[in-house]
C-alpha cells in the first residue's frame, strides 16, 4: 500500500526533495473531480508499511479536509493571471528549447 497514491504532502515532498527521479504531473482531475480523492466505495487498500490503513487521499490542511476546496483553490491557480503569464516558461522547459543543452543548463532543468 506504500505504492498507492494516499497522500498529496507525501507525493509533492517525494517528488520535490527525497527523489528527484520521481517525476510526476497533476492529472486533469486535480482540477474537475474532487471525488477522485475519495474512496466512496470503502474498498480495502490494506496499510502502510507503518501500518497506516490506506483509504481516502490526505489533501493539504488549507483545504480542511475537503476535496471540493482543494480542487476549487487548485483550479483557481491554474487559471490565475501568474499561470497565465508564465505558463511559457515551463513549457519551454517541458518541451522548448530549455529541455537540453546550454539553455537546460542555465534554467537548472538537467
Amino acid at each position: 500500500a506504500d505504492r498507492l497514491f494516499s497522500s498529496v504532502a507525501a507525493s509533492w515532498k517525494s517528488a520535490s526533495e527525497e527523489n528527484l527521479q520521481d517525476v510526476r504531473e497533476l492529472i486533469p482531475e486535480f482540477f474537475h473531480l474532487p471525488e477522485f480523492l475519495e474512496n466512496s466505495n470503502m474498498f480495502d487498500f490494506g496499510q502502510t508499511q507503518s501500518g497506516e490503513s490506506v483509504h481516502h487521499v490526505n489533501i493539504p490542511k488549507w483545504a480542511n479536509n475537503d476535496p471540493k476546496t482543494f480542487i476549487q483553490i487548485n483550479r483557481q491557480a491554474l487559471e490565475s493571471e501568474y499561470v497565465s503569464k508564465n505558463l511559457h516558461h515551463w513549457i519551454d522547459l517541458i518541451f522548448g528549447y530549455k529541455q537540453k543543452g546550454t539553455e537546460s543548463i542555465l534554467a537548472q532543468n538537467t
